[in-house]
């Protein structure tokens, strides 16, 4: 995993691993994910998502499993704080008493 502040936004990268080792964690699996095994890259402003990369290509998915991941990925890596302009629309708005 790679994530970039931008101030107003960031970007992060997934690699297949990331994405294989977080849909299949013990506990907290996520069945038939589209997303395991892939590269992933998304960029965030204070909007929401700007852009999406699925292996290096536009791509599609399912939006809760693209929500559940990035906002678990970037709450993680505590290098983006509830006060950073974008954590609301990728993180904040996912976890429980989030108004």
């Amino acid at each position: 995993m790679r994530l970039r502040d931008d101030g107003g936004g960031f970007s992060l990268w997934l690699s297949a691993a990331d994405t294989w080792a977080w849909a299949h964690r013990p506990g907290s699996a996520w069945p038939c994910s589209s997303l395991a095994g892939r590269r992933l890259f998304v960029a965030y402003d204070r909007n929401g998502l700007e852009v999406l990369t699925i292996d290096g290509k536009s791509g599609d998915c399912c939006a809760d499993e693209l929500a559940a991941c990035v906002a678990d990925h970037v709450a993680a890596s505590g290098k983006i704080d509830e006060e950073h302009p974008a954590y609301f629309v990728a993180v904040g708005q996912f976890r429980a008493g989030s108004v």
